[in-house]
């Protein structure tokens, strides 16, 4: 292959078709012909839209057509097979073609072939249960050999009911960081309030000086294991470096909504930390700034002071919930 035939090889996956507002095929451009592998337009020309998809998905396309048929405009995401059998995922994008007048005479699809993406995503979700399900394991099998270890020395089961208590609070809060299934996210806070005080318990309970005040802000199910990262991420850091390593640290976090905003101040005191102090960033550091910025859309600011650590969220508030 030459270069300049390399140069014209390009990866196709938008298929875009004109449907009547009847829901009938009018048209198929050539790379949705190849996409859908029908080798002659003229045995699908005419016939409904809907038919070339299962009857699952069916009622979808039906509602696709009947909201762009009234001037607006429809996605949705579905598999369909192509012509010859083979299985894809597809996303649809149903607009309105006006004519001079204004008026709705026919229907735009354009379906993007997702495939190889949606495989992905279905690779990295096993991988990210596969890994839960290893952490899960991982408690419950430290939690057994504390429990086994107390039974021939009953002078310190006090001590370890505590220690496995502890364990749980910790386990429960992991669950948050990084869910096996919707049922982790389900028990989780439904406020910032509530998640920060369910992440932090198990360092209150060993004796951790933390303090929470503010202003409470609910939060919706897709940004729980985000906003949990980066809350578990300081916590740690408090833990390794910080105002919650002893007891002679403290912890401040005051929540306050500012305009369209939620600020978390996260501060900590009681250490004689200086700029030379904070650690080299390593990976946790990088996630918690890809994760505040590109799942959260918000910013982080950190400001080292003679007595602690000053941390500055800011997030919108319209994308906690």
């Amino acid at each position: 292959m030459t270069d300049s035939t390399a140069a014209t090889v390009v990866d196709i996956t938008d298929c875009l078709k004109t449907i009547g507002l009847d829901g009938t095929l009018r048209n198929i451009d050539p790379d949705g012909l190849c996409l859908l592998e029908i080798d002659d337009f003229g045995s699908v020309v005419g016939q409904p839209w809907k038919l070339l998809w299962p009857s699952v998905s069916q009622s979808l396309v039906e509602g696709s057509i009947r909201q762009a048929a009234s001037g607006k405009v429809a996605r949705f995401t579905a598999e369909c097979p192509t012509a010859k059998g083979v299985t894809k995922t597809w996303d649809v994008c149903v607009t309105p073609i006006r004519d001079t007048l204004g008026d709705v005479y026919a229907l735009q699809a354009i379906s993007q072939d997702i495939s190889r993406r949606e495989h992905d995503r279905r690779e990295t979700a096993l991988v990210s249960k596969e890994l839960s399900h290893r952490i899960k394991n991982l408690f419950a099998v430290v939690d057994s050999l504390i429990h086994l270890s107390a039974r021939s020395q009953p002078e310190v089961r006090p001590f370890v009911q505590t220690l496995r208590q502890r364990l749980d609070g910790l386990g429960r809060a992991i669950s948050f960081i990084c869910p096996m299934d919707d049922a982790d996210l389900e028990t989780a806070p439904k406020t910032v309030k509530g998640l920060i005080t369910a992440l932090l318990v198990p360092y209150r309970d060993a004796g951790a000086n933390v303090t929470l005040t503010g202003d409470d802000t609910v939060i919706g199910k897709d940004v729980i294991t985000s906003l949990s990262l980066v809350l578990n991420e300081l916590a740690t850091n408090a833990v390794k470096y910080g105002a919650i390593k002893d007891a002679s640290g403290e912890l401040v976090i005051h929540l306050n909504q500012s305009a369209d905003r939620l600020i978390i101040d996260w501060t900590e005191t009681g250490l004689a930390l200086t700029p030379s102090g904070d650690p080299t960033p390593g990976f946790g550091t990088m996630l918690l700034n890809r994760t505040v910025r590109a799942q959260l859309s918000g910013t982080i600011e950190r400001e080292w002071l003679a007595e602690g650590l000053h941390v500055s969220l800011s997030i919108p508030l319209d994308r906690l919930v």
